[in-house]
């Protein structure tokens, strides 16, 4: 049995909330720079791009928190680390995932696992 299975799962919702995160962006991406080029007379092209460049990073962020979920076990302190630099990240660019995974982090390094 996994003793880190409420990070574990915490972190895989997470991740995969990010990735949808992510991937709404980048469908979204061409709408968005047509509605900000209308508004701003020109910068859409620019805020289109800028877009793009973010949903690739929270996508990049949203697959290594699912990775950081499997690999938890091997060594917590070392995936908690990780996942709560990566959460600091998707909180500013996710919000609510990068809550999850911030509190994934805190209770990989400050939870103590019971040994029988």
């Amino acid at each position: 049995m996994n003793p880190r299975k409420i990070e574990f799962i915490l972190t895989l919702i997470a991740g995969i909330m990010v990735i949808i995160d992510a991937l709404k962006a980048l469908l979204n991406a061409e709408a968005i720079s047509d509605n900000v080029d209308i508004k701003l007379n020109g910068l859409g092209t620019a805020t289109g791009g800028m877009i793009v460049i973010l949903a690739v990073i929270t996508l990049v962020i949203g697959i290594a928190l699912i990775v950081f979920a499997v690999l938890m076990k091997r060594n917590a302190k070392l995936f908690g680390i990780l996942t709560l630099v990566a959460g600091a990240v998707g909180f500013f660019l996710a919000g609510v995932p990068g809550v999850l995974a911030i509190i994934a982090g805190i209770m990989c390094l400050a939870r103590k696992v019971e040994t029988v």
